[in-house]
């Protein structure tokens, strides 16, 4: 009879054991003394607050309610700018380094952390490349050394198709592992529709998981504003503080661009002269712009306005990238455009440089 209880106490230890309540986040951080620390779970997109305490002596333990193994993780410091987020798979975590060297903390745990880790990894190995380019660039620049910018324009473009290469395989390689989707969603502006949609048909993922349900929503908004889909309109307000609609300019002329930019995006402002050229040189045949900002700052947004010459329509609601009409469309990368047809049909998706050039003479013949 002892036997039988003693094999009944052991079982039920080992039951209990394999189904702890709560897990551990251990963290070890130095230059964090009495500093507020936060643990979040990120809830759909966002990240909610669960606890928080004092760092003591460098250290901090929070004790963690389980649930969906998938569930996604954060620790935020107060002073430190950036958070450090995991995967914990209701396993005890521990996070040890210094907060003021993030590429040397170090997240052990679950599996599925340690696959993202080992992606991270790799990935920081590229990220250090181009950054080591850039400098030269720099240097470049000053010297006014043409052909040697060219030289590093060229090896950093192949760097970035390795990086790509790379996460291609990661994905199709762990196409098992929940880490998938929340890598794609991450880096889904890197991505045209139809390659996120053969990405997510080759996942095979038995637990529903939230980056699943995000890339799915971000999808049907592409598949929704696709080639070939008919417009969703929009109202914003102009610089003098009337609201302009999207529906208002359509029909108006043979082709409208809607160009989404920002006054802070080195990019757009790059990119702003050549479609200024356009607008232009085809105006008067039947092309026209509404620009649509991603801007907070009225008064920066007004300047470049005025600064670049964008003498066409210019319309935004301050709201940086939760912008209405960006998220109506998916804009998850600036700068962006769509070419409406006059029938308010999309006919193509960012066109830059001289790909914007000849597919409107193309069009306006």
């Amino acid at each position: 009879m002892k036997i039988k209880l003693l094999t009944l106490t052991v079982a039920l230890f080992a039951l209990f054991s394999c189904n702890k309540s709560t897990f551990n986040v251990n963290v070890e951080l130095q230059n964090t003394e009495d500093k507020m620390i936060y643990l979040k779970k990120m809830v759909d997109n966002e990240f909610v607050t669960l606890d928080s305490a004092i760092m003591q002596n460098n250290m901090v333990n929070f004790i963690v309610e389980s649930g969906d193994p998938t569930n996604y993780y954060s620790i935020t410091i107060k002073g430190v700018r950036y958070p450090i987020n995991f995967f914990s798979e209701n396993r005890d975590v521990k996070i040890i380094g210094d907060a003021k060297n993030r590429n040397e903390i170090n997240i052990s745990g679950s599996n599925a952390q340690q696959l993202l880790n080992e992606y991270n990894k790799e990935i920081q190995k590229f990220y250090s490349q181009m950054r080591e380019l850039s400098s030269k660039y720099e240097i470049a620049t000053q010297n006014n050394d043409d052909a040697e910018m060219e030289n590093i324009s060229k090896e950093y473009e192949q760097i970035e198709k390795n990086q790509m290469n790379y996460m291609t395989l990661f994905l199709n390689k762990n196409c098992k592992s929940f880490v998938a989707p929340y890598i794609l969603y991450n880096n889904r502006y890197n991505f045209e529709l139809n390659e996120l949609e053969d990405f997510v048909n080759n996942f095979n993922i038995t637990q529903e998981n939230n980056f699943s349900k995000l890339l799915d929503k971000y999808i049907a908004v592409l598949q929704r504003v696709d080639i070939g889909q008919p417009y969703l309109d929009f109202t914003q307000e102009t610089p003098e503080g009337d609201m302009l609609s999207l529906s208002e300019l359509v029909g108006k002329s043979k082709l409208l661009l809607i160009d989404f930019w920002a006054s802070w995006c080195g990019p757009c402002r790059a990119e702003n002269p050549n479609v200024v050229e356009v607008y232009r040189n085809y105006h008067e045949k039947g092309f026209d712009v509404l620009g649509v900002s991603l801007d907070m700052n009225k008064e920066k947004w007004v300047d470049a306005i005025e600064k670049d010459g964008l003498i066409w329509h210019n319309i935004s609601d301050l709201k940086y990238w939760q912008n209405e009409a960006a998220q109506a469309y998916g804009i998850s990368s600036i700068p962006s455009n769509l070419l409406l047809d006059e029938n308010g049909t999309i006919i193509a998706k960012n066109l830059r440089g001289e790909d914007l050039k000849n597919k409107v003479q193309e069009l306006l013949k």
